[in-house]
């Protein structure tokens, strides 16, 4: 397997393009500097200063010693603020000299990082920020854009939020907003948070990936410790670093197995982010326009058989277009590299998008000869077994398209509930370069490439560490497409785990009629699913399945041997199979 090369800005910026929604930004006071927004604590040091300035004192060295010399406590910046305005009203203007900007100034205003980012939200690849800064420059830039994001700045706002999965975009101001005089700014506020406000950050940092841009790491304990206590590392951490990162950050970085991007500013690296993310959009799929009015033919075509012609050329045309990029001059035939790999592999969703979603929306909705037209055209696009020959990782890439619109016909007829679909298209017989036909769901499982390349996809961008990268990015890829037929992304994530294991169970039941004819090794195709909840998840689906009445309608249809006997069987050589991997 080629080591990964990709430089951590390109992996990063392939993982955003691959995965929208998938990363959380982290931004810290480092974002607003170049708008003349002071830190918290700056503001609190110059309250502190007016503060003396009434006491007479007009300068000293250390004006947070001076106060605690003088109270004998810590710095408050609610207490300071309370002594300094004795209404409301005079707290906020005290503190819009510091936020707001002056009439006709172009300072305090939103930079070009605030900008790329709310741009980058408006199209989809961010949905989750948290800031420790408590300006709204961020959210003035996200409505100039049109996009209302939802606001937690404190704990009271958390239970009527809505929802992570249900926003647009969700911006958590960890420190509170300007307004609120109940801001974080002394290293005793900033130790712990409240309850919810913790609750909320565990299952950002257990479901998202992390992008840190302007945030030094060392003040905020409990913004730290939230990230330490993270049980789950499913998606990598980036961390934009001026110089070398300081220690406690570099902790951090450690513990996530992050990587450090070296940049010169936030503005200048948000710019850079999102002009690659816009490249890599344009070049990289169909016009909407086009995209949209092709699958408006989709659900005619597909759902009445008095089309039946129509769909056959439809599907051939766009069959068409990826033959002919694999059989032809640009397919990729040097010495394979990650970058190259990940460029082959972007190519082939861009390739494929109006199909798959084609295979997703008749899985779901189209007549039973609608989705045997489907199964013909995946058949014509499994290309390894035609491949003239020289490396075996681009041999077996040669099916990727055949493998996407798998998945995604399978993920519609799952939802749709159709077991005799499902099992015609785990059943469709498939041409190898053994001159064998074996059924789709042993050739195309993007896990079973490695039965010719010993391919295990650790070259996908962001996903090098990972136990089953090609299952973190096929869930990300499919739950981000699967509202064409009404499923939220967060639901197709689930879908995409119970789709796994369907394929998994159904490999395992052939494999194991295999093991008893020819005492070959047992084996399923691993993926997110075999290493969820420390196998929890994967033991719970053998159970229901094993569970199941001899007449339940997977039975009926022939799926997994067609009895709860074969089921158990099969299920009893996972679990050993899961035993000896995990140790």
């Amino acid at each position: 397997m080629p080591s990964p090369e990709l430089k951590a800005f390109d992996a990063l910026a392939l993982s955003l393009h691959h995965s929208p929604g998938v990363y959380a930004l982290l931004v810290g006071s480092g974002l607003s500097r170049s708008a003349g927004i002071a830190t918290g604590w700056e503001i609190t040091v110059d309250l502190i200063r007016r503060l003396a300035a009434l006491d007479g004192v007009l300068e000293h060295p250390d004006w947070a010693a001076w106060y605690h010399d003088k109270y004998r406590k810590e710095p408050s910046y609610s207490e300071i603020l309370d002594a300094l305005a004795s209404s409301p009203s005079e707290r906020r203007s005290i503190l819009h000299g510091y936020i707001d900007p002056a009439a006709e100034s172009d300072a305090r205003r939103p930079t070009e990082a605030h900008r790329a980012i709310a741009a980058m939200v408006a199209q989809g690849t961010i949905r989750v920020i948290i800031t420790t800064n408590f300006d709204r420059l961020l959210e003035n830039a996200l409505r100039d854009v049109g996009v209302e994001p939802t606001v937690v700045a404190s704990e009271d706002a958390i239970a009527g939020a809505t929802p992570l999965v249900h926003s647009r975009c969700t911006v958590i101001k960890v420190h509170g907003d300007y307004l609120d005089t109940r801001i974080k700014n002394t290293e005793a506020e900033l130790a712990d948070y409240a309850s919810g406000m913790n609750t909320l950050l565990d299952e950002v940092f257990d479901r998202f990936g992390l992008l840190v841009v302007g945030w030094s790491g060392e003040w905020d304990l409990a913004l730290r410790a939230a990230i330490l206590r993270t049980p789950s590392r499913r998606y990598p951490l980036y961390w934009a670093a001026r110089g070398r990162t300081a220690s406690m950050a570099q902790d951090l970085i450690d513990h996530r197995d992050g990587r450090v991007i070296p940049v010169t500013d936030a503005d200048s690296f948000f710019k850079r982010l999102f002009h690659t993310l816009d490249a890599l959009r344009l070049a990289s799929r169909p016009h909407p326009a086009s995209v949209s009015m092709a699958l408006a033919l989709v659900r005619k075509y597909c759902r009445d058989d008095a089309y039946a012609m129509e769909w056959s050329d439809f599907l051939a045309e766009e069959s068409a277009k990826v033959r002919d990029f694999v059989t032809g001059s640009e397919y990729p035939t040097a010495s394979p590299d990650s970058a190259a790999m990940n460029a082959l592999v972007t190519k082939m969703v861009a390739l494929t998008e109006v199909l798959r979603k084609a295979a997703l929306i008749c899985g779901r909705w189209g007549t039973a000869n609608a989705n045997k037209a489907v199964i013909r055209t995946i058949r014509s696009l499994v290309l390894s077994a035609k491949s003239p020959g020289g490396f075996e990782y681009w041999s077996a890439l040669r099916d990727t398209g055949a493998s996407l619109c798998f998945y995604w016909a399978l993920a519609g007829m799952l939802d749709r509930g159709d077991h005799s679909l499902l099992k015609s298209m785990l059943d469709a017989p498939m041409p190898t370069r053994v001159g064998e036909e074996p059924s789709a769901v042993e050739v195309l499982p993007f896990a079973s490439y490695s039965r010719y390349s010993g391919m295990e996809w650790k070259f996908l961008a962001g996903l090098e560490n990972k136990k089953a990268p090609q299952s973190l990015w096929l869930a990300s890829l499919l739950g981000a497409e699967l509202g064409l037929i009404n499923i939220s992304q967060e639901e197709g994530r689930e879908l995409a785990d119970q789709l796994e294991f369907l394929i998994a169970l159904e490999f395992g039941y052939r494999r194991l009629l295999r093991v008893k004819e020819t005492g070959i090794h047992f084996y399923i195709p691993p993926g997110h699913y075999f290493w969820r909840d420390f196998g929890d998840y994967l033991n719970q689906r053998l159970d229901t399945y094993a569970n199941l009445p001899a007449d339940d309608p997977a039975f009926r249809a022939g799926l997994f041997g067609g009895t709860p006997a074969s089921v158990a069987e099969t299920a009893k050589e996972i679990r050993r199979l899961r035993g000896e991997i995990a140790g």
